[in-house]
């Protein structure tokens, strides 16, 4: 009988997984989010030459080290086959399904990783939440970056636990300098990995050579960055630029930012523990059971989700999500603390058979800890920003549940399909919304986008900016898209990249102007101005934008809202 049930299981688990792979292939083309421009602009243009914090001021520009590779693939190679094959992919699309199959490696790799431990019976629900989960949008960013590297990073050392192999870090190393590259506060990361091998030293749990080998692979991976920026850039010249970095976003402080921040936490920290509270206090007074205490605990997160989506039903968005699992996060030392608790050892026997597995999860928890702190320290958002590194955490979760509270089996099941709806049904769209995949799209066939289905709006937009820039700014020249971010101009232009950043914002700083006459061989030639946009009217007000209207008086082209204009004679 037992055979039998678990064969079916097995069944199922065959079935649900290569339905998740095939509709998340399947809806891959859907919409466009205003980052995932941003920051493949980011990368193309590291790609196109732009020298490290020189010719960019953005802070996030380290990526295209990592996105270069594909980049170089796609225009060397598979662009030009595309084009001769009629083949309907352009870099957008590329990118997402590259990305999709990484996506997919690492969360068979994290199956097969978790299936060697303590934990292997939770190991599908593990990864296929992990390959499920949505860092916001479905494409290479600084922030699927550092997660595949965190949770490669977990991986390496759930392999060292369970084979004392000190080379795993040089892998180890590898990941974390990833995570850095993509986004540079996680060094903090480096420091964090590099305490907890000391301590595990002391305990003597951690060889004292896997530390060397960590650190040395950080230092040469570190130097041989150096050593780029130095035949690239100079450092001398990266030192005079450097305090131009960064997002000029911030309307306060770091330390008004992350005491808001913490105080977030400690609202979610209050959701969290009043059903733990409650359980205590029934327990206290006359007896609950373990079913009844799971189904307590698993109405309740599913309460908090659905509560916390009808509180805004016009925005309902992957934050939204990211709340919830924020709640799992407060409730995983309940978790390990019940399951100590329920652990027995035979009389006479010294228990140390769980020291292990404890490992693994406080790994788990420990990474997230500090992933979280360092995504804090560089956004200017709510807590849903950080709160994405809470995945690993949750990952822990649900490892937990599957081998010792089957009675919360229910909750595993939610969250992974509330993360189904995330990644296949309800996706980004535009300027920060999020649309369903049924909603009346139209496909495009040219330019960078090509094969991506886009709203009308959105269509409509992108298929003016391709039509501006690829039949009238020569490949030679330099391009400024004012509101970059916000159109597609940059990804469809083969022209450099005539601004510090595609964040650049003309309607509220003078960065610009500081960036034009640091680096007056970067100005523009020409510039594509979006007439509809919400920021156009402080445009017309701000010095950057009286600057630039004046400078660039000839008009080359206009369609719609869009304007293509170029520098007047003088």
């Amino acid at each position: 009988m037992r055979e039998a049930i678990d064969n079916k299981i097995i069944i199922f688990k065959v079935i649900f997984g290569l339905f998740v792979l095939v509709w998340s292939f399947n809806v891959l083309n859907v919409g466009f989010y205003v980052d995932e421009n941003g920051l493949l602009t980011i990368y193309k243009g590291f790609y196109q030459g732009q020298r490290l914090f020189t010719d960019s001021w953005e802070a996030l520009q380290t990526g295209g080290i990592l996105a270069y590779p594909l980049l170089a693939l796609y225009y060397q190679v598979l662009a030009p086959i595309f084009v001769g094959a009629g083949i309907n992919i352009g870099l957008v699309l590329y990118m997402r399904i590259a990305y999709t199959i990484c996506r997919l490696l690492v969360a068979v790799y994290l199956y097969f990783t978790i299936r060697k431990t303590d934990y292997e019976d939770g190991a599908f629900a593990a990864s296929i939440f992990y390959y499920m989960f949505v860092m916001v949008w479905k494409n290479f960013s600084y922030k699927s970056y550092c997660d595949m590297a965190i949770i490669l990073l977990i991986c390496f050392f759930i392999r060292y636990q369970e084979t004392k192999k000190s080379w795993y870090f040089i892998f180890a190393g590898i990941a974390t300098c990833v995570a850095i590259l993509a986004y540079p506060t996680m060094i903090i990361m480096a420091f964090a990995i590099s305490v907890v091998l000391i301590v595990g030293i002391y305990r003597n749990e951690i060889q004292k050579q896997s530390l060397i080998i960590y650190l040395a692979t950080c230092f040469v991976i570190g130097v041989a960055i150096v050593v780029y920026i130095q035949c690239t850039s100079g450092l001398e010249n990266v030192i005079s630029q450097i305090g131009y970095l960064g997002d000029q976003d911030y309307e306060h402080g770091i330390l008004y930012r992350i005491g808001m921040l913490l105080l977030s936490y400690l609202v979610f920290a209050i959701i969290a523990y009043l059903p733990v509270f409650v359980v205590a206090i029934i327990r206290r007074f006359r007896y609950l059971s373990d079913l009844a205490e799971g189904l307590f605990f698993t109405v309740y997160w599913f309460v908090f989700m659905v509560g916390i989506c009808c509180l805004r039903l016009n925005s309902v968005s992957n934050s939204r999500f990211v709340y919830a699992l924020l709640i799992l996060l407060f409730w995983f030392p309940y978790f390990v603390h019940e399951k100590k608790e329920n652990v027995f050892t035979k009389i006479g026997a010294y228990n140390n058979s769980n020291d292990n597995e404890y490992y693994v999860l406080w790994i788990m928890f420990i990474v997230s800890i500090v992933a979280q702190f360092a995504w804090s320290l560089s956004t200017n958002q709510d807590i849903s920003v950080p709160g994405h590194m809470v995945i690993y955490v949750v990952i822990a979760d649900i490892l937990i549940i599957v081998r010792n509270k089957e009675y919360m089996a229910g909750l595993v099941v939610l969250v992974n399909l509330v993360a189904l709806f995330f990644m296949g049904f309800w996706v980004p769209e535009h300027n920060g919304g999020y649309e369903d995949v049924l909603s009346l799209r139209y496909m495009v066939t040219e330019g960078e986008l090509k094969g991506i289905i886009l709203l009308p709006e959105d269509y409509d937009a992108n298929e003016i900016c391709y039509r501006l820039v690829s039949e009238n700014v020569p490949e030679d020249s330099r391009l400024l898209v004012a509101f970059g971010s916000n159109s597609t101009g940059y990804l469809n232009s083969n022209a450099m990249q005539g601004t510090y950043s595609v964040y650049a914002r003309t309607q509220l700083n003078t960065m610009l102007l500081d960036y034009y006459e640091i680096n007056p061989e970067n100005q523009a030639d020409y510039l594509l101005l979006d007439k509809g946009n919400p920021k156009y009217e402080r445009f017309l007000e701000f010095d950057t934008g009286k600057y630039l209207l004046d400078t660039y008086t000839n008009i080359v082209a206009e369609e719609g809202n869009f304007v293509l204009l170029s520098k007047g004679v003088d």
